[in-house]
């Protein structure tokens, strides 16, 4: 169930759907489930990000939405079984799905993984793990503080 959360300068709505069925492809082609992939973008606000004390976000940041992003901050929720080659390789993919190649560009992404038995998701209509762990005798019973 990975997720990509990108927060960017703003871009348009074909760019956010274009990135978002590239990163989809690329991560089903990796071993995803593409009906699991989830995307989401956020436009900073401005005055709101800043690298090495510059601001990347300017007060007019808020007014233009382009094809290609000047700069982004992902965050990646991914297994934690997946390797350095991995991770690289997909920074790499988001840094061209997001256009950002620009000498000027910047870019952040960080991974944190997170295992499927942490991330719940509504299915026909009942809420489901990514990856359930056996039920034991204790979760049958509850723990002793949560009856209290």
């Amino acid at each position: 169930m990975p997720t990509v959360d990108v927060t960017s300068t703003p871009l348009t709505p074909s760019a956010r759907l274009k990135a978002t069925l590239r990163l989809t492809r690329w991560l089903a082609a990796h071993g995803s489930d593409a009906a699991h992939v989830v995307v989401s973008f956020r436009t900073a606000e401005p005055m709101a990000y800043f690298a090495g004390g510059v601001p990347l976000t300017k007060y007019e940041d808020g007014t233009d939405e382009g094809r290609e992003a000047r700069w982004a901050s992902v965050v990646c929720h991914i297994h934690p079984h997946r390797d350095h080659m991995y991770r690289s390789e997909l920074a790499g993919e988001i840094r061209e799905a997001l256009g950002l190649d620009a000498a000027s560009a910047h870019l952040m992404v960080r991974f944190e993984p997170t295992h499927p038995d942490r991330v719940f998701y509504l299915a026909s209509g009942s809420l489901t793990s990514g990856d359930p762990l056996p039920v034991t005798r204790d979760d049958e019973k509850g723990l002793p503080h949560a009856h209290h």
